[in-house]
């Protein structure tokens, strides 16, 4: 089930899924949302609460804990339908007036309530049905391992792959790097992510454009779009850089550490379970451009410590979130439902 017009149906179609859409509404600060909401919530339960029938659905996965969709359709189901909440936002950095009715909600009609990570976890401690699993590791690689040897103009590249959303740490990281580069003029950041077709990001992304250029930093400081190829991205990096200000779980951190490129990541939730800090990468305080600075620095100048970091982060990953591992789990929870029926 998608949102009406979502670009991933002929993605899933072609894996040969079955795909519905539904036009759902999330909450905003725009009063014609907030408006259409609770309607938008009644027509899609009922929708789908018909198409469980219709399909012979006994369990309903949502994808996060703020869609209420599922809810409505066991409601009209009468219990005869499940519903799994899979939690995948870090819910303490979200307006609490809203996080706490979504625990509540899920902790009184959801069967199972999934978190992606123990930084999420902690926050569903109380509720009884919460279950921890994380997320699988990415495909199978299609490129060799990266050597990281010595580029030929001595340079170490440092990358930044995340959307240009505002709180995803891209404006920490330029500020970090200004003063990294002050000591090491060999440094170069490049920041590959897209604008997801909103306004506000593509003012953020001008706005680290244009502190970029202030700083006099444009000549080693590059600006990507959204990134096609992330193995390929990730592999031509030296560093991986991550000081996103809160994330529930961060795929891109545990890619980066797939694919055996060394990571520095701020300790916003999810990153600190991904790695053990000075063993297969550096985890630094959130929102600290000072500790984010010396990470950089201490990192780029030791050639030794990224192999050792490329290496311990590919096996720790490997063994942590094996798919199988994540797919048994979730194998487990469904068989467990069905049978209960609880």
């Amino acid at each position: 089930m998608l949102p009406t017009g979502s670009t991933a149906r002929l993605m899933l179609e072609a894996k040969g899924y079955r795909v519905y859409e539904l036009p759902f509404v999330e909450i905003s600060r725009r009063k014609a949302d907030l408006l259409r909401y609770p309607f938008a919530l009644l027509f899609n339960g009922w929708r789908l609460a018909r198409l469980a029938w219709r399909e012979r659905a006994r369990i309903i996965h949502l994808n996060d804990f703020y869609n209420l969709t599922g809810y409505v359709a066991r409601l009209l189901c009468i219990g005869n339908l499940r519903v799994v909440t899979h939690v995948r936002f870090l819910p303490q950095s979200l307006p609490q007036s809203l996080a706490r009715i979504w625990r509540w909600l899920s902790s009184h009609l959801a069967a199972r309530t999934v978190c992606v990570s123990q930084a999420v976890g902690n926050y569903f401690d109380s509720v009884p049905n919460a279950r921890i699993i994380y997320d699988p590791l990415p495909n199978a690689e299609r490129y060799s391992i990266p050597q990281h040897a010595p580029r030929t103009d001595g340079t170490i590249e440092l990358l930044y792959l995340s959307n240009y959303i505002q709180g995803k740490g891209q404006d920490l990281a330029l500020s970090a790097f200004e003063a990294a580069y002050a000591a090491n003029p060999s440094l170069r950041l490049r920041f590959v992510g897209g604008d997801m077709g909103l306004e506000k990001n593509r003012k953020f992304r001008q706005q680290l454009e244009a502190a970029a250029q202030q700083a006099g930093l444009a000549a080693v400081i590059y600006f990507n779009g959204f990134a096609t190829d992330v193995e390929a991205a990730i592999k031509a990096a030296d560093i991986v850089l991550n000081f996103s200000e809160s994330e529930s779980f961060s795929l891109t951190c545990l890619d980066a550490l797939y694919y055996g490129t060394p990571l520095i990541a701020s300790d916003c939730g999810g990153p600190a379970e991904l790695f053990e800090h000075g063993r297969s990468g550096l985890l630094v305080p959130n929102r600290d451009v000072a500790a984010m600075t010396k990470a950089i620095n201490e990192l780029a100048s030791d050639a030794n410590l990224r192999a050792q970091f490329a290496v311990a982060g590919r096996d720790f990953v490997r063994q942590k979130f094996a798919p199988a591992n994540t797919y048994y789990a979730l194998g487990l929870l469904y068989k467990e439902l069905l049978a209960k029926g609880s």
